[in-house]
């Protein structure tokens, strides 16, 4: 089970570990890398796990949507505010947002053949799915005291 690491630490604390790791790199030295998201306060944590996100988390590891419009569609939200919350959860590693072609629409000229110039068409907008993939099982919240 991979189980992403969640914890609140003093800004203090952070800048300290920050401070180890970049004079260790300074040196070429080894240092331990810290995987997960760390935050200052319970309530930055909250405000990163919001429900919506957290449905949005569960949607897609148990739907395996295609798409984020099939997201937004699984999950009854807008697409805009689906893409800024997956946005969201994707910078901070919980979801990896994977680009494939879009297949032709059914009847559109660019699944009827070949272009002139011999290649295959492309969806003439160029648009690619964006495949949303959920990378953890479970979140651990860790609050060191």
């Amino acid at each position: 089970m991979k189980v992403m690491e969640i914890g609140i630490k003093s800004l203090h604390e952070g800048m300290q570990e920050f401070k180890e790791a970049f004079l260790a790199a300074q040196k070429r030295n080894p240092f331990k890398l810290r995987q997960g998201a760390y935050f200052t306060s319970l309530d930055a944590a909250r405000n990163f796990l919001t429900p919506k996100r957290l449905e949005l988390l569960h949607v897609v590891k148990q739907k395996n949507p295609t798409s984020l419009y099939e997201l937004a569609k699984l999950a009854g939200r807008s697409f805009p505010s689906v893409v800024r919350d997956v946005n969201v959860l994707s910078r901070h590693g919980l979801i990896r947002l994977t680009a494939r072609a879009a297949a032709p629409r059914p009847g559109h000229p660019a699944g009827a053949g070949a272009c002139p110039y011999g290649e295959p068409q492309a969806r003439p907008s160029g648009r690619k799915k964006v495949h949303p993939e959920v990378l953890y099982d479970a979140i651990n919240l860790w609050i060191g005291i």
